[in-house]
């Protein structure tokens, strides 16, 4: 038992409290004016173990506990990615790629890619430089779009032309970006006159660029 003086614990039958040593027999009687001594009250059936609330903290009446808030993991599964079906399989060349003779050569510009001319310039009055813009294709169609774009832009008095390919949101750039052609015309190999064509692919430096040399024999 609890001493309602002193508050200190005692054997249920204790006649004096062994910590205050008053009489627990005779409850104490509150002076006019003041409250009577704070008695802790037993728990309740099935709240052993659950203190008790002190004076002005009860809850309300019939209250259901708070639900636990849920933690969150530390290892999120994310989200799956959309599927994205895989992009569509390159047009097979119209000839053998990469050519072995200007016929095969020649047979590619049917699949050619439209293009436009942004820049073109003749310097030292025997060479040309055209500079021109199309979609990004697979090799044979950069091939094919040089050499139409080749023949489109010859003149008879120029010994050079040379064709660069940009891509669409490269077209300030210095160097070719989507393949570049060079066709000199009546180059001597020993003792014979011929016209030479040089391709390169992509922008030259790529470890799939295509290079080819052909000579019109």
């Amino acid at each position: 038992m609890r001493c309602p003086y002193c508050g200190g614990f005692n054997a249920d039958r204790t006649v004096y409290c062994s910590s205050c040593g008053r009489d627990l027999k005779t409850p104490p009687r509150p002076a006019a004016g003041q409250q009577p001594p704070y008695q802790q009250p037993y728990p309740a059936p099935g709240q052993q173990g659950r203190p008790a609330p002190m004076p002005g903290q009860q809850g309300r009446a019939g209250a259901a506990p708070a639900p636990p808030v849920p933690q969150q993991s530390r290892h999120q599964v994310p989200a799956p990615l959309p599927f994205q079906p895989p992009p569509p399989p390159a047009p097979e060349p119209p000839a053998p790629f990469p050519p072995g003779a200007i016929a095969e050569l020649q047979a590619l510009e049917q699949g050619a890619l439209p293009y436009s001319v942004i820049e073109s310039s003749v310097g030292d009055g025997h060479k040309k430089t055209v500079r021109i813009v199309y979609a990004k294709g697979v090799a044979w169609q950069q091939v094919a779009t040089l050499l139409k774009a080749c023949k489109e832009q010859q003149e008879a008095q120029l010994e050079t032309v040379l064709i660069q390919g940009v891509l669409e949101h490269d077209t300030t750039v210095y160097n070719f970006t989507n393949g570049q052609l060079r066709f000199d015309r009546n180059v001597r190999l020993g003792g014979l006159t011929t016209n030479r064509y040089q391709i390169e692919t992509g922008n030259g430096f790529e470890t799939d660029s295509v290079r080819i040399v052909l000579n019109d024999s």
